[in-house]
């Protein structure tokens, strides 16, 4: 009896435990609501682990309210904080910790603020607020006094139509004035000190499409006015980076260059390159010249950028009614302060999230900005972390390369390079390996070279004479003989073809012909050096290659027969097979020794490699022509009308091929489906 008493005690005591093990609070998962990738320029995306981490946010309590639509953030040189509080008609002040400070704008009488959407502070603290309800900018002492306001300036060029409503503004030192404004496509409105207007500066240009561009050259002036005008991207936000350059941001396709680089001059220096961001809405510059831009209407909503203005990271996320730690609503605004934290103002939650860097991001950062200063020295411990931490990222091999390379370790060099997937610095690094050897074995390489030449030729002439000597099958002189007209006909064409007219050329020699460029061609990958194919060779569509090559030529020899039967050519189709397949030749031919040749030549030599490319895809052609022809017996204008019609009908062919496959699959997967769902049911 009282070893069942202890036993029910002991299951008594466990449902207990387990019970309150229930009810007792368990550890937040730390998984973030995002993922980071990181761009290789090679490789494509890759994820990896996040350089930033959600960190604390800013909800508006103990500031005098809670913030309401903020629609822009400032951080100044101290990591003050100031926010464009819309929704509440002020501008807030933050310490560098994020307390707050004290309210700008809200006092009845001159420097009231109406629905401000920009906020800028200039080096001596002036604080510029663009006063959007108010149409207006107003300007504060450091101490948040009211000192002017500027209404629309007066000038001929300001219509009556342009409505001023500032939106963002900037500043540079002489006191310029650079305001976004809203609804224009003339570029940020420029204003001087005194509120006069000296112009527009750094406006989109619209792109012109085909259609767009063969309208302007068909259509008169007249015509063209009756057009609908293409309008550029407006400029959504203006950033003033540290060494002066004004960095606007642009949302939308209608144009390139949603992030420009603009100097006094409106000289952009990404040259208005197209961003694959097009929903991009602000940017801010950190002090070593990398850029953070914030996407509004896309899943993932921030992305880093080198002092390039190529992209390198993209992390965060994107969702409506988002209410989730890391997660914006409706991003409007971005900004970094001196300890490389990121604020993101969420228009739609009235929050602002900071998110801070990682060790992993701090240490690829600060390898990256030295890499990018050509301090490679001072990167290399900061490389060989990253490798540590991350194997996957191409650019830090790269820097440790370019880093050998500076110290002569060419070698090691030619291996990190070929680690990051970088043509320009193998080359650079195998040149010098290259002239080293050179160097010392010069006269070896003359003698090998002239030894291999004599040798090569001594050995043909021996093979040529015991070949002469011996007696052969019937069958295997035969295939001898067409082998070596194939040969023949690729320096003598219209001899040559004439050579294959009326005659039936075996299949053996056709296939192996066919056989031989297939070979040759996987060997031009395979064996070809690193700079004609730099990136690994387990990511290369082979049989998608092989494609791009034979269905051109079948659909040639089905097509070329086809239109010359009907255009009265004399060609017979097995005619038109062999004498196709003795065309490709001069690929055989002048492969093999390209593809050896892409072993030894650098970059700069590589016009070498296309001149030899170019010739031999220009011979193929004009052996094509030539076997028109020929095998149909036509005159010279027949086979350019022959050739013309067979081209067309070869996309025809292709055409009719993706219709009927499309429809092969479409019945396909609805017998699939039928299939599932009688299973289903059964």
């Amino acid at each position: 009896m009282f070893g069942r008493t202890r036993n029910g005690l002991a299951a008594f005591a466990t449902a207990v435990f387990l019970l309150l093990g229930a009810w007792s609070p368990q550890p937040a998962s730390a998984q973030l609501p995002y993922d980071t990738w990181y761009n290789d320029l090679n490789s494509g995306m890759i994820a990896t682990q996040p350089i930033y981490v959600p960190d604390r946010i800013v909800d508006g309590n103990g500031m005098d309210g809670s913030l309401s639509s903020p629609s822009d953030l400032f951080i100044a040189d101290d990591d003050r904080v100031y926010i464009a509080d819309t929704g509440n008609d002020r501008i807030v002040e933050l310490d560098a910790s994020g307390e707050y400070v004290r309210s700008i704008g809200r006092e009845e009488g001159p420097g009231k603020l109406t629905q401000p959407e920009g906020v800028f502070v200039a080096e001596d603290g002036t604080i510029y607020a663009a006063n959007t309800g108010g149409q207006s900018i107003v300007v504060y002492a450091p101490d948040g006094s009211f000192k002017r306001e500027f209404k629309k300036p007066e000038s001929t060029a300001l219509t009556a139509d342009y409505h001023f409503l500032p939106t963002k503004i900037v500043a540079d030192r002489r006191g310029v004035m650079y305001i976004v404004v809203k609804d224009t496509f003339l570029g940020l409105l420029r204003m001087s000190p005194e509120g006069e207007f000296t112009g527009f500066f750094g406006a989109n240009k619209a792109k012109l499409s085909w259609m767009d561009r063969l309208k302007r050259a068909l259509l008169n002036e007249r015509q063209l006015a009756q057009e609908i005008a293409k309008q550029p991207n407006p400029i959504q936000n203006v950033t003033l980076s540290g060494d002066g350059f004004l960095v606007t941001t642009s949302s939308g396709t209608a144009s390139d260059g949603q992030i420009k680089k603009l100097n006094a001059g409106g000289f952009d220096a990404f040259r208005n390159k197209a961003f694959s961001e097009t929903h991009l809405v602000d940017t801010a510059v950190d002090g070593s010249g990398f850029l953070y831009g914030l996407n509004r209407n896309s899943p993932i909503s921030l992305s880093v950028y080198d002092p390039t203005g190529e992209v390198v990271f993209y992390f965060g996320s994107t969702q409506k009614n988002a209410r989730q730690f890391g997660v914006t609503d409706y991003g409007v605004s971005v900004e970094i302060n001196s300890r490389n934290e990121l604020w993101v103002a969420d228009n739609a939650s009235g929050l602002i999230q900071v998110f801070k860097r990682t060790s992993f991001g701090e240490t690829y950062m600060t390898a990256a900005h030295l890499y990018f200063e050509g301090d490679y020295e001072r990167s290399r411990p900061y490389w060989e972390e990253v490798i540590r931490q991350n194997g996957m990222l191409n650019i830090a091999y790269n820097g440790l390369g370019k880093i050998a390379l500076h110290d002569g370790d060419y070698a090691a060099a030619l291996e990190y390079f070929k680690q990051s997937n970088d043509p320009q610095g193998y080359s650079d690094a195998y040149w010098y390996i290259r002239y080293e050897w050179l160097n010392k074995h010069f006269l070896l390489a003359v003698v090998a070279l002239s030894a291999g030449i004599w040798g090569l030729s001594f050995a043909v002439r021996r093979l040529s004479a015991f070949v002469r000597s011996r007696s052969w099958p019937p069958l295997l002189r035969r295939y001898a003989g067409e082998l070596r007209d194939a040969l023949y006909l690729t320096v003598r064409p219209y001899s040559g073809f004439y050579r294959l007219k009326d005659r039936n050329i075996s299949y053996t020699v056709v296939f192996f012909l066919l056989a031989m460029a297939v070979a040759v061609h996987i060997g031009s990958v395979f064996a070809a050096g690193f700079i004609a194919y730099p990136f690994d060779l387990g990511d290369y569509n082979l049989p998608l290659s092989l494609a791009f090559m034979a269905v051109p030529w079948a659909t040639w020899v089905i097509a070329n027969y086809l239109v010359s039967t009907v255009k009265g050519g004399e060609g017979r189709f097995r005619e038109v097979l062999q004498a196709s397949a003795f065309a490709i030749v001069p690929y055989i031919v002048v492969t093999i020794p390209a593809t050896i040749l892409t072993n030894f030549v650098v970059l700069e030599e590589w016009i070498v490699i296309d001149l030899l490319r170019q010739a031999m895809w220009i011979w193929i052609l004009v052996l094509f022509f030539v076997m028109t022809q020929v095998i149909h017996n036509f005159d010279f204008t027949e086979a350019v009308r022959n050739a013309v019609i067979t081209l067309l009908t070869i996309g025809v062919i292709w055409v009719f091929a993706m219709i009927v496959s499309g429809l092969v699959y479409n019945f396909y997967d609805f017998l699939t489906q039928v299939y599932r769902e009688v299973t289903f049911r059964a």
